[in-house]
């Protein structure tokens, strides 16, 4: 298990990492790779703030969504309709497109991370659990030329200040 100011030292050499496999390889969680990651690359926001944030994302128009575990990478690309709490999950409605129902409770915390990845710039939103690691993630869509769209990234820069008023 690396101690944070090693994370910290590579994080600020290869920002590019990918979370997930970084984090099993240094014995920690992706939590504790966020943290690690230069302070200008990430904000936090309480978990319990994730119904706003979705809301505000369903406003976003197309993004890509991602979970990743041990057995493989699912991605979304789309836009993500609202949804609203009902028995325990936040429920996103639709038989088509992304859907489904998510333990919205069992968020922590939100970061909000830009930074390299891949040779580009990227934004992305992601979901913690209580465990420190990742439920999903939401990235800032791409226009035709694979540049960040510029409307979807200003809402990602100022949402987590708007949270925190």
């Amino acid at each position: 298990m690396q101690s944070s100011a090693v994370l910290a030292e590579h994080l600020a050499k290869h920002p590019d990492v990918i979370v997930e496999q970084y984090a099993k390889e240094a014995g920690v969680s992706p939590h504790d790779v966020v943290c690690a990651l230069p302070e200008g690359m990430r904000r936090f926001v309480d978990g319990a703030r994730f119904v706003d944030v979705m809301g505000d994302v369903a406003q976003w128009g197309d993004v890509t969504l991602i979970v990743h575990t041990d057995d493989g990478i699912m991605e979304f690309g789309g836009p993500i309709p609202a949804g609203q709490v009902s028995r325990g999950y936040y429920n996103v409605p639709g038989t088509t497109g992304f859907h489904g129902h998510l333990r919205h409770d069992r968020c922590t915390q939100i970061a909000f991370v830009e930074r390299p990845f891949m040779g580009r710039n990227s934004a992305s939103i992601l979901f913690f659990n209580p465990e420190g690691h990742v439920m999903f993630k939401i990235f800032v869509g791409r226009d035709a030329n694979r540049e960040l769209k510029a409307d979807q990234l200003e809402r990602f820069r100022s949402l987590p200040d708007r949270l925190s008023q």
